[in-house]
């Protein structure tokens, strides 16, 4: 009898062992406790992280990584890759993963994808979010009510600063923002915003923009198809309003000046173009978009014809994907999108 109660105490234990390593009551992993391995390359809640953002009021706000933020990591290079409107990252992360697995520098870069959740992601009180079209142009969190709001784009200072630590990346040599669609939109406005870049002493930083719609313009030329070239539209009201140009720029844009902005085209940026990114699918057609251009294919390559015309000492730089749609892995998991990143990572 003594040894069956005591074997009956050992099931009991194993039981209760297991549900306490199971998820918490809102189905998510309490991320706080035990640490997955590093990296970690699965797009599950093993690497699901969640930070804090402390002002007046705490917010949480979650992404995946291969790596913790707040440890010592030996990586030379980190790799944010922002998700498209369907805030998807952990479909993104995946994407990610697999081309540094393809690479074979699972151990030399971090890749991390973050969440901007809208409200209808919100699951606990803490969750920061943003409006469905705001948090891709780098507007404030909502409630619009809060004392305390944070512009998505200082969510990206936030995980730049924790990459730059020597504390914690003391070999970090490199920070990338990249992007898919809208999240190409929001890494192009970003690069061009930020008041990092070129503030990291030897961390150099550098933007991936993959099939954008639109683009930050920075003055108030557009393309014209009557003349085949750049002029000023007189028939299409509010084309110049950010995130389209520089008028009515949002609070966090408007830390830097129009001139500061347009200085910052000398920043490090890729445009990769699908070269079979010519539908119509999902793409605007306002017309303030048609003065873009009329594919995403055909707005990348005229963004950068803008930039050549009117800023020659630009540093943008345009990458053709062939076969490529509107489809991160046909970018970024291709050959020659693998043999792009390949040659922009520190080895």
């Amino acid at each position: 009898m003594k040894n069956l109660r005591l074997i009956t105490f050992y099931i009991i234990f194993f039981i209760i062992g297991c549900e306490d390593t199971d998820q918490n009551e809102d189905g998510k992993s309490d991320i706080i406790d035990e640490q997955p391995t590093i990296p970690c390359l699965k797009a599950n809640l093993d690497c699901q992280r969640t930070i804090e953002l402390t002002d007046e009021q705490t917010f949480t706000f979650d992404l995946f990584s291969t790596h913790p933020l707040d440890s010592v990591m030996l990586v030379k290079n980190a790799i944010i890759f922002v998700h498209g409107r369907e805030r998807n990252s952990n479909e993104y992360f995946k994407t990610m993963v697999s081309a540094i697995e393809s690479l074979g520098q699972t151990e030399n870069v971090a890749v991390i994808a973050p969440k901007f959740k809208n409200e209808e992601d919100v699951y606990k009180d803490s969750d920061i979010y943003w409006s469905y079209l705001g948090w891709r142009y780098g507007n404030n969190s909502q409630p619009s009510s809060n004392a305390t709001r944070h512009s998505s784009f200082a969510v990206i200072d936030t995980l730049v600063t924790k990459l730059a630590s020597k504390t914690h990346f003391p070999k970090m040599e490199k920070i990338i923002i990249a992007g898919h669609s809208a999240g190409a939109q929001f890494s192009q406005l970003y690069s061009a915003g930020n008041d990092l870049d070129g503030k990291l002493n030897d961390i150099s930083m550098s933007y991936w923009i993959a099939n954008s719609q639109f683009f930050l313009y920075t003055n108030e030329t557009r393309w014209s198809k009557s003349i085949s070239d750049f002029s000023i539209p007189t028939s299409c009201s509010n084309y110049d309003e950010y995130p389209r140009g520089l008028i009515d720029k949002n609070t966090y844009m408007n830390s830097n000046s129009n001139i500061q902005i347009i200085n910052n085209l000398s920043r490090n940026v890729t445009l990769l173009l699908g070269e079979e990114d010519i539908t119509s699918s999902l793409l605007t057609t306002t017309c303030y978009a048609t003065l873009l251009g009329d594919n995403r294919f055909d707005r990348g390559s005229k963004y950068f014809q803008f930039l050549t015309k009117y800023y020659p000492g630009h540093k943008y730089k345009k990458v053709t994907i062939p076969s490529a749609g509107h489809d991160r892995n046909e970018i970024y998991l291709s050959t020659a999108g693998l043999s792009f990143i390949d040659n922009e990572i520190i080895k």
